[in-house]
């Protein structure tokens, strides 16, 4: 009998989003989907856990496994803001009002995959529709609610550098050996996303995420000895998703 791991989907959805890439200042711009610590963050916000607690430290130090498959187009437009700036950049003790060119993801949707120790109690929360601190898209005023799909048993696939997958997820280029491309599709990648969130405004490594920008499947190689975690695995339906 193949081994098996359990995962909970569910999907986020909104009118507009923005994971602003940190080495962006005049213009603001956004990664195509959020990273991982961005989504580490919202299930902490779901579950209402507190990093500077033991809760919350032991949540950082517990192997937490995403995956995130596109399920609409990634469009973009930028639009300027005036944003409140701060006292201390001013000079003179006063905030400011900035103009600020901001890009927008825009009907960004999302189906998110998790495995990990907090995950019955995660599925809890997204079932009942419950949220200890609100969820949004990177911003603020890019709010999104959860919405439960399912919790399944996946059948896990031991990655083979010689053979291809077709993976219905965004993929990370440090698990990739070879990457198939199709007639039609348009690939892309989204460079330097955050890897692992320590608490705080602390993070380390990153990693380069390989997409199709529609939404399409990636057929892909893995690494048998990657340099971060990885499970794939095969859904009831037959679908093949990458989480790490």
């Amino acid at each position: 009998m193949a081994d098996c791991i359990k995962i909970l989907s569910f999907s986020l959805r909104g009118k507009i989003a923005h994971f602003r890439q940190p080495d962006t200042v005049v213009t603001q711009a956004t990664y195509p989907f959020p990273p991982r610590p961005t989504l580490h963050g919202l299930l902490a916000s779901i579950m209402g856990i507190d990093f500077s607690t033991e809760e919350g430290r032991a949540f950082l130090r517990s192997r937490h496994f995403l995956g995130l498959s596109l399920l609409a187009p990634v469009r973009t437009i930028c639009s300027q803001m005036s944003l409140l700036g701060k006292a201390f950049v001013s000079g003179n003790g006063n905030t400011f009002n900035r103009p600020t060119v901001i890009e927008m993801l825009v009907n960004p949707h999302y189906r998110i995959f998790y495995s990990g120790d907090w995950i019955e109690k995660l599925a809890t929360f997204i079932r009942e529709r419950r949220s200890v601190y609100h969820t949004y898209l990177g911003s603020a005023y890019c709010l999104t609610f959860p919405e439960y799909e399912d919790i399944f048993e996946a059948e896990l696939l031991n990655p083979d550098s010689n053979e291809l997958f077709s993976i219905a997820t965004v993929v990370p280029r440090e698990i990739v050996t070879r990457i198939d491309v199709e007639a039609g599709a348009t690939y892309a990648a989204a460079r330097a996303m955050p890897y692992c969130h320590n608490g705080g405004r602390i993070f380390e490594g990153t990693v380069t995420v390989f997409y199709e920008t529609r939404g399409g499947p990636l057929k892909v190689a893995l690494k048998n000895n990657a340099s971060i975690e990885f499970y794939t695995a095969r859904l009831p339906g037959g679908e093949v998703v990458c989480l790490w």
